[in-house]
């Protein structure tokens, strides 16, 4: 490929210049440079909240990070005693989004022993089936996949955060 861009980015306060060479960015042969855009958000708590995330690699534990926060600051036990697992981004609203491979996660939750999982019930467009005609939300996924292995955990689909603590507060206790 071989043909060559250039960059021009700001960093720490400082104009600078870059050429980058153009290179295949997925199966489906987009070229591209390799660049993701994220939101620079920045969010100040009190008390303080440290997480070590230095295990996690991407931005799938999004809710589980965000339910785990939450739930420190529930008076009562939010998972109601079950071992609850789950995946999916979150954005500053609150929504839930697409992860890849749920299907490893839902395999690994059962083998964890969760009783619950969380996946995102995002929405498939016409433009995502041009490109992979094969594709499913991430919700359909983790129900297949569950159905697959043969497990008993309960595959739950969430939308936005909300949605997920909804879920767990109609829990009954485990017994």
């Amino acid at each position: 490929m071989h043909d060559v861009v250039t960059i021009d980015y700001v960093h720490d306060k400082k104009a600078e210049t870059a050429q980058i060479e153009l290179t295949t960015i997925d199966k489906k042969g987009t070229v591209g440079i390799g660049i993701t855009l994220v939101d620079d958000e920045k969010v100040t708590t009190d008390p303080k909240i440290k997480i070590d995330s230095e295990q996690i690699g991407g931005p799938s534990a999004g809710l589980m990070f965000s339910l785990e926060i939450y739930s420190r600051f529930q008076k009562d036990d939010l998972t109601k005693g079950y071992p609850i697992a789950g995946t999916g981004t979150i954005d500053p609203k609150g929504n839930v989004g697409r992860i890849g491979g749920i299907n490893q996660k839902v395999v690994a939750a059962d083998k964890s022993g969760a009783k619950f999982f969380f996946a995102p019930d995002d929405k498939v467009t016409d433009e995502m089936k041009k490109a992979d005609p094969t594709i499913k939300s991430n919700y359909k996924e983790a129900v297949e996949t569950a159905k697959d292995i043969d497990t008993d955990m309960k595959i739950i689909p969430v939308k936005t955060f909300q949605d997920a603590v909804s879920y767990l507060e109609k829990l009954q206790p485990k017994k």
